[in-house]
């Protein structure tokens, strides 16, 4: 097949979307498909498979996270259609189609059967995005050949259902193996401190805050055994994590926004990941990412990432915004290794069925699915 993948995301900006496209487009080209990215530029061209920059984009803050709108001008995206031969595409697979504006007119200009992938859990208290955004993905769920969300909680937005147009619930799947090869190769904090990271943006929907809070807390509980915290990012919240360096308690270390190969070296060494998001998380990247590298989790219960750590994970997970249950959760851990160990290994083994080599045949049969039915139709 030909296959059009729509990022409303820079593809050359770190992110949980951008990894996800990235990783199935090599996977499905590694099948044989023909696959092309098509992402906001300027910049991010080229690659294997090649992104195909388009349009521009501007981050702007909502709600407590930053997120990109896109536009296009129509002279632009009519030699698009041109240069990527639209009539022979046989689907497009748009990620966030709702995310202004650039999935939604991709959509419409090349006309091909079209699957729409569902990523976004929308804040609980925002009524007013809700009552903005959920008639247009319902609108777009009956105009795809096939729509997917990401989990239960991205389907939300798509309610109620219809009989005629079933929601596909499929895991955002990424490419694994460096991971798994991080934490073979990593080097653990041994007779040393413990190791505690946090590395995401520095922002309220990350529950960096709930973190700063809780840190006291986790120094106090440790004794001499007080562990280090290493936060890498960077963000609006900044200044609360500076201030924390600056006063303590305990060694605080602030890396800046790393690159990926930086990041998974950060996270496979780490002796427990933080991940206290306390809403807005649809899935789960980042501790599928942690738990490949064989690193323990500690998460908020948001419904994204309370759909990840089932099971024997459930144990770490704690009452979104409450920083005294992450101290009291962390602490607990630090002070019993075997659990901590056993977490890990359960982690491994766990998140395989999340990789993209487990996933990627349930999305290539979705997307046939749509092409064999554009060309009845």
């Amino acid at each position: 097949m030909r296959i059009l993948q729509v990022c409303p995301y820079a593809m050359e900006r770190r992110g949980g979307v951008q990894n996800h496209v990235r990783d199935i487009a090599r996977w499905l080209a590694s099948e044989g498909h023909d696959v092309a990215i098509v992402a906001p530029g300027p910049g991010g061209g080229g690659g294997e498979p090649p992104v195909v920059p388009l349009g521009r984009h501007v981050v702007l803050g909502l709600s407590g996270t930053r997120f990109e709108v896109t536009w296009v001008g129509g002279r632009e995206l009519a030699d698009a259609v041109r240069r990527l031969d639209a009539a022979s595409i046989d689907v497009v697979h748009v990620h966030t189609p709702f995310v202004p504006l650039l999935p939604a007119r991709v959509w419409r200009a090349f006309g091909r059967p079209t699957v729409a992938t569902f990523h976004a859990t929308l804040p609980p208290r925002d009524r007013l995005l809700r009552t903005v955004l959920a008639p247009v993905a319902r609108a777009m769920r009956d105009r795809a050949a096939a729509t997917i969300a990401v989990s239960a909680s991205a389907a939300e937005l798509l309610r109620p259902d219809r009989s005629d147009r079933p929601i596909e619930i499929l895991p955002p799947a990424i490419d694994l193996s460096l991971w798994r090869e991080a934490g073979r190769v990593a080097t653990r904090s041994g007779e040393g401190p413990r190791r505690l990271l946090f590395l995401g943006r520095f922002e309220a929907r990350k529950g960096l805050d709930v973190l700063v809070a809780a840190w006291p807390e986790i120094v106090a509980r440790a004794g001499a055994a007080s562990p280090e915290l290493i936060v890498a990012g960077g963000g609006e919240l900044a200044p609360l994590v500076e201030a924390l360096v600056a006063r303590g308690p305990g060694r605080v270390t602030i890396v800046p926004t790393p690159d990926d190969e930086t990041a998974r070296r950060l996270v496979a060494e780490a002796d427990l990941f933080l991940a206290p998001a306390p809403w807005g998380e649809s899935f789960g990247l980042v501790l599928i990412e942690a738990m490949a590298a064989g690193t323990p989790v500690v998460a908020a219960a948001n419904p994204g990432y309370a759909g990840v750590l089932t099971g024997p994970g459930a144990a770490s997970l704690v009452p979104p915004g409450d920083a005294a249950a992450l101290a009291r959760t962390v602490a607990d851990l630090l002070a019993a290794p075997e659990r901590l160990e056993k977490l890990g290994a359960w982690g491994r083994d766990h998140v395989r069925r999340f990789d993209v080599a487990a996933v990627g045949p349930r999305l290539q049969e979705i997307l046939r699915r749509a092409a064999v039915a554009g060309r009845r139709d």
